[in-house]
């Protein structure tokens, strides 16, 4: 006997939650595009390896709200025969190829800001000042608003402090700036640039190290397996918990599917019903795994059975 559940009146909602993150995404990339222009047309004028820098580090939260709000419409589309999924992997494909083109324009930045450090180039301090002033104040607003989702979904949460992230390179540009305007010490520029590029490596790798855990169907990096496991175990007339599995389609869909051994005395349709219900409202609550099967025994998986393929687990 098989139970398969999955809710959609959870707190996390596949489509009951998406219009509201939709639309708090597509405002924050909207933003965030106008930042990256702002940034990129101030190091043309001013000539600013900091500002070059930083507009790569923008282009890597302006792809990530682009992905994250590209996932949200992906989850609202309906599964078909062929994709029985749904089209939640578009989105991970996606972030994968951007965080590895990220990657070579993290390393070609480092190298520009080198060359410019061996070879300094007079700035434009005033440009450097006021256009990251200008890009600080949008990333203030952007941060008020998608600030009341955080605790309710990932990827606002993660935008949020992307941010908050964009913010204190804005802050350090800004003081750059002012050091060269009142010193005349050109080489500050590149130096802020070598310190900003390495920082779109990092978060591309941070991408690539999830998208890949994804897309090996590995336990989402925030999920304890033995906790789950051990959670499973407490639920009423659970005697043992087997060939257990965890894994994630995206950032925000995770599933589960393990065999429970039951007490001898659920013999009821209604009885494996209650503690399948028991345990889906659990890993709901405490893990946000959104879709479960379970499939209830009352004997133990013998050797023989191929059905079951880890019995360690």
């Amino acid at each position: 006997m098989e139970h398969h559940s999955h809710t959609h009146d959870r707190p996390l909602n596949l489509n009951g939650e998406s219009f509201k993150t939709e639309k708090s995404l597509k405002f924050a990339f909207l933003l965030t595009l106008i930042i990256l222009i702002i940034e990129f047309s101030g190091a043309v004028i001013s000539k600013s390896m900091a500002l070059y820098s930083e507009s790569g580090h923008v282009l890597v939260d302006a792809s990530s709200l682009l992905l994250a709000w590209f996932a949200q419409i992906q989850v609202r589309k309906s599964p078909s025969e062929k994709n029985t999924y749904g089209y939640h992997r578009i989105g991970i494909l996606a972030a994968l190829l951007n965080s590895l083109l990220l990657l070579i324009l993290s390393l070609i930045l480092i190298y520009e800001s080198y060359l410019r450090l061996v070879h300094p180039e007079k700035i434009n301090s005033g440009i450097m000042i006021i256009f990251p002033l200008i890009s600080l104040f949008i990333n203030v607003v952007i941060g008020i608003k998608i600030h009341k989702g955080i605790e309710h979904n990932l990827n606002l949460k993660s935008s949020f402090f992307h941010i908050l992230g964009d913010s204190l390179v804005s802050i350090s540009i800004i003081a750059g700036g002012l050091i060269i305007y009142f010193t005349g010490i050109n080489y500050i520029d590149p130096v802020i640039g070598l310190i900003i590029s390495p920082l779109i490596a990092v978060g591309a790798f941070s991408v690539i190290n999830e998208t890949i855990n994804i897309l090996l169907e590995g336990v989402p990096k925030e999920i304890d397996f033995t906790e789950v496991k051990d959670e499973i175990l407490k639920t009423p007339g659970v005697k043992n918990v087997h060939d257990l599995h965890i894994w994630s389609m995206s950032k925000s869909f995770k599933l589960l599917s393990a065999h429970i051994l039951v007490e001898e005395t659920a013999v009821k349709s209604s009885d494996i019903c209650c503690i399948i219900n028991n345990i889906q409202d659990t890993l709901a609550e405490k893990f946000n795994i959104n879709h479960v099967v379970i499939q209830p025994e009352l004997a133990v998986c013998s050797a023989a059975e191929g059905f079951c393929i880890h019995k360690n687990l």
